[in-house]
């Protein structure tokens, strides 16, 4: 599978994201889910430059090596919460929200309107970057050099 590229859904995405800078800080979430989040967007957009630098970002603020990967490869999360808000993250990356009506409406009800507003943005905005990230890369000579010598080539 090719890495997603940039798309009318990703400049949409950013024209989002731009409206609510205050909430790309994820505080009313906090950090570790925040990054948990972070890394399942870029995962499900394969920006791998994304995935390594906020997995690296994520075990600062505390998330184990176990979450980091759990987010990297879709893998449900423990806790209810934090599975709504991934599972809730991967639909709004794709843009199926339409079509999984009852896990978004899970996940608004375990999500106060400040804490989903943060999660939408945080989605909107790496949905965004992640698909520029990528076109970027494939644009420019020596993307997959770049990549190795950052040991994160796929």
């Amino acid at each position: 599978m090719s890495a997603p590229k940039l798309s009318i859904h990703a400049v949409k995405s950013l024209g989002r994201a731009l409206g609510s800078p205050l909430a790309w800080r994820g505080k009313a979430i906090g950090a570790a889910l925040r990054e948990r989040i972070i890394l399942r967007v870029s995962s499900i957009n394969s920006c791998y430059v994304c995935s390594a630098v906020h997995g690296t970002v994520a075990r600062v603020v505390g998330v184990t090596a176990e979450q980091v990967e759990q987010a990297r490869s879709r893998e449900p999360a423990d806790d209810e919460r934090t599975r709504a808000a991934l599972r809730y993250a991967e639909i709004r990356t794709t843009g199926q929200e339409e079509d999984f009506p009852q896990d978004v409406a899970g996940f608004e009800a375990m999500y106060s309107p400040q804490e989903r507003h943060e999660v939408r943005t945080i989605v909107d905005l790496f949905t965004f970057n992640n698909r520029f990230n990528n076109t970027w890369e494939a644009l420019i000579p020596g993307g997959s050099m770049r990549r190795r010598r950052m040991g994160i080539e796929p």
